[in-house]
């Protein structure tokens, strides 16, 4: 009881001597009117903002500048390498028309077989 009664008074001593809330954050000022926002600005901003942070800054920065590098050397080799690929694609087609032609020769040339050897069989029999 006695530890209930101490925690209590700690509780509310410490409620009713804490700081009252800071007025300033809660007010707004009528008179401080930003000012008008632009590209150029934001841009400003950004080279500002990159420029306080310093080291960090300067690695994301970099970080910036080897990502659109790597992103633009991605670009031009799978650009190649569809080119590269339409034209294997193109002779493919090519060399599979021949190879039907070649397999429609063949199987006629099996039927024909095939109904020579009949003949033959009925002549025989």
């Amino acid at each position: 009881m006695k530890y209930l009664l101490l925690a209590s008074l700690l509780l509310v001593g410490s409620y009713v001597i804490a700081e009252p809330p800071n007025v300033e954050y809660y007010t707004i000022n009528p008179h401080n009117n930003p000012p008008p926002s632009s590209a150029q600005t934001a841009v400003d901003d950004v080279i500002t903002i990159l420029l306080d942070q310093g080291f960090a800054g300067a690695i994301i920065v970099i970080l910036f500048v080897w990502t659109y590098r790597t992103d633009k050397n991605n670009r031009a080799s799978q650009k190649e390498n569809f080119d590269k690929f339409v034209q294997i694609s193109a002779e493919c087609s090519g060399h599979m028309a021949s190879v039907s032609a070649r397999l429609e020769n063949i199987e006629r040339e099996i039927e024909a077989t095939k109904q020579l050897e009949m003949l033959q069989a009925t002549r025989k029999g």
